[in-house]
């Protein structure tokens, strides 16, 4: 079965926040055994996404997304860490899991959003 980027980054984001929802109730050996789960689901958005970035620009400047795109999910990794910490420090562990799921589920209506621009340029390619 073939997906498109915007249903393969519904599928991959939608399993890694339910992986990551899952995780709450599940004592630390079991966790750790859906951890790499979790992990196969989140890199398959990114490989969906960095394998798209280079559509969006024309053959001139084609590096200009992926020279944007780079730093800020960089910025983006470093910053998280400390943000969550900061969270479950104040709140809790469970509740810090569910901000990061909610923030993986902002993802599905972006890249739904995404869908005219996808067929504007599968439509010049």
């Amino acid at each position: 079965m073939r997906l498109g980027v915007v249903q393969a980054t519904w599928v991959t984001e939608g399993l890694t926040a339910i992986g990551i929802l899952a995780l709450l109730p599940l004592p630390l050996f079991a966790g750790l055994a859906v951890l790499p789960l979790i992990g196969l689901a989140l890199n398959g958005t990114s490989s969906v996404l960095y394998g798209t970035v280079p559509s969006w620009s024309r053959p001139s400047g084609a590096s200009a997304p992926s020279a944007s795109s780079t730093p800020a999910g960089s910025v983006a990794g470093a910053l998280s860490p400390v943000l969550y910490g900061m969270v479950s420090d104040l709140l809790s562990v469970p509740v810090m899991m569910m901000l990061v799921a909610a923030v993986v589920l902002i993802t599905l209506p972006l890249a739904w959003g995404l869908r005219p621009a996808l067929r504007e340029i599968a439509a010049h390619a």
